[in-house]
């Protein structure tokens, strides 16, 4: 099947060409180092290349809904899905699930939330805590948007106690359905949203539960674009983009936060060629992303849409936030559309997509849902193998190839290891984030032979790992006074830890072997006296 698409792979590899990964970036780690240090001993590490890794801003996303279009055999189907190989289970493959719902669906009275046990019974809520429940038995992590523009919608996103407490709006039909939408700049619904962002993030800024916020839910499909200001015009745009981030950014401190990056952002447009709108959109995009904002566009794969303005904002921000990429072309609603972008069927749509986002260096992509035939089946199906090719090349993928380590040691005394990291993956680990702050470090650590579990450890404060690049190994030495641990034989491990949770592993290691049940990699037995 890969072979049908690799004219076209050619193809996007020279439009591409200076947008995508870099290996020009320079090695970091400082000075010269000692691989042959007195009284150590090189231990050489084997990368584990195809695994799923259920890191942190990695991997396939696998999106889901609260609205009547979603199955409520959504775990079963899931679980026994088609595929090129056999029935699989998407979770296998997939480190998120992304609920993207109506702000009427969270949250249909004043105060009362579907994720508030026992408060509401209405099929959303019920819905919800059956995707959050599967998502939990499955090891996945959540994401959210939370849509309150009613454009294309058959019911109102925005709740009926908001047009009551007095907000201002604007009607549109779909079909033979008349919905109500609420004018952005409005300060009655301004006020009504930033009460309803408060209350979930009490609730859902929690890294160990939360992937990603998509942080404005604002413009048709919460994408930020065909917006209806009071004005009519698209004066408060900026004042808008402020308010918004501003909303997202004081209550979610702790959990990426995701703003679309296109050329309409928060404009009354869908699509412009416009040279001051793009050039608005440019300075929300900044300002976002100096508030701590990563980036998302959801028309990857869509050739009229995602042009060389958004391919230059993407390699604009490369190693400073991770990307994340949906698809545009939607199966079951844009039919024949897709051959204006020279594709001849929806399986060569998920391997344009495939090829777009890896010349982005995208650390995430989209499963969207279908029931049977549509993105989720044709990724699965006709493009298997960028499925799992992306689990082994996308996103990051670490790990130390080489350690110099001491083969023994004295309490009270220095020690000292020379270590070599590499990336696998095109993406980058955004340790970088406001968010993360920098909270994932390598660590060494003396670990307990009998139960793996850590005695010592010392966190190395020089790596940074959103500065290692595929293609360009980290190099640094570290030296650290071994504490006051009784005299015995251990095993010498490193790891990468979360310094908000006192030193735990935070990260996967991409190791073949010597990983124990904590994610520490084992190194080598040492004698301490």
């Amino acid at each position: 099947m890969k072979n049908k698409y690799i004219a076209m792979a050619a193809g996007l590899a020279m439009a591409f060409a200076g947008v995508g990964c870099s290996d020009d970036e320079p090695a970091t780690g400082s000075g010269s180092h000692n691989w042959n240090i007195d009284g150590n001993e090189i231990v050489n590490i084997k990368p584990e290349r195809t695994k799923l890794l259920r890191n942190p801003m990695s991997g396939w996303v696998l999106y889901a809904g609260l609205g009547d279009g979603l199955s409520d055999t959504f775990w079963e189907d899931y679980d026994n899905f088609p595929s090129a190989v056999g029935p699989v289970k998407v979770s296998d493959y997939a480190n998120t699930l992304f609920i993207r719902g109506a702000w009427s669906d969270f949250n249909p009275e004043p105060g009362k939330y579907v994720w508030n046990d026992g408060q509401l019974n209405t099929k959303p809520a019920k819905r919800f805590k059956m995707l959050v429940d599967g998502a939990k038995e499955r090891g996945m992590k959540l994401a959210f948007c939370f849509v309150c523009d009613s454009q294309d919608k058959h019911y109102c996103f925005t709740p009926q106690y908001v047009i009551d407490a007095g907000a201002k709006g604007f009607y549109t039909v779909t079909g033979s359905v008349t919905v109500w939408s609420p004018y952005a700049d409005d300060p009655v619904f301004q006020q009504k949203y930033e009460e309803f962002v408060r209350d979930f993030a009490a609730k859902y800024d929690d890294p160990d539960v939360t992937m990603f916020i998509s942080g404005t839910g604002l413009g048709k499909w919460g994408e930020t674009h065909t917006m209806t200001y009071s004005t009519g015009n698209n004066d408060p745009r900026m004042a808008v983009a402020e308010w918004v981030t501003d909303v997202y950014t004081k209550h979610f401190t702790h959990v990426p936060l995701i703003i679309n990056y296109h050329r309409t952002i928060l404009s009354t447009g869908s699509f412009t060629d416009n040279a001051q709108t793009m050039e608005t959109s440019a300075q929300i995009i900044d300002m976002a992303v100096r508030k701590g904002y990563s980036l998302r566009h959801d028309a990857f794969g869509m050739k009229q849409y995602y042009k060389d303005w958004e391919r230059a904002e993407a390699k604009k921000y490369l190693y400073q936030r991770p990307l994340i990429m949906e698809g545009g072309w939607v199966e079951s609603s844009h039919g024949g559309s897709i051959k204006g972008d020279g594709y001849a069927d929806h399986g060569e749509v998920r391997w344009g997509e495939y090829y777009e986002g890896k010349a982005a260096c995208v650390n995430m992509m989209d499963f969207r849902y279908s029931k049977s035939a549509g993105e989720t089946w044709r990724w699965f199906n006709d493009a298997y193998e960028a499925v799992t090719e992306f689990i082994a090349e996308g996103a990051y993928r670490l790990y130390p190839d080489k350690v110099s380590v001491p083969v023994s040691a004295h309490r009270g005394q220095n020690v000292s290891f020379t270590h070599r990291w590499s990336n696998l993956g095109w993406g980058y680990c955004p340790t970088n984030i406001p968010q993360w702050n920098q909270k994932y470090k390598v660590a060494f650590a003396l670990l307990d032979r009998n139960t793996e579990k850590p005695v010592f450890v010392s966190v190395d404060e020089e790596p940074c790992l959103d500065t290692w690049i595929k293609g360009k190994p980290s190099t640094y030495t570290t030296t650290f006074k071994l504490g006051d641990v009784p005299a015995g034989q251990y095993v010498w491990a490193v790891g990468l830890v979360d310094t908000t949770k006192d030193n735990e592993i935070g990260l996967e290691i991409s190791a073949k072997e010597g990983l124990t049940a904590d994610g520490w990699l084992k190194l080598r037995e040492v004698n301490i006296q």
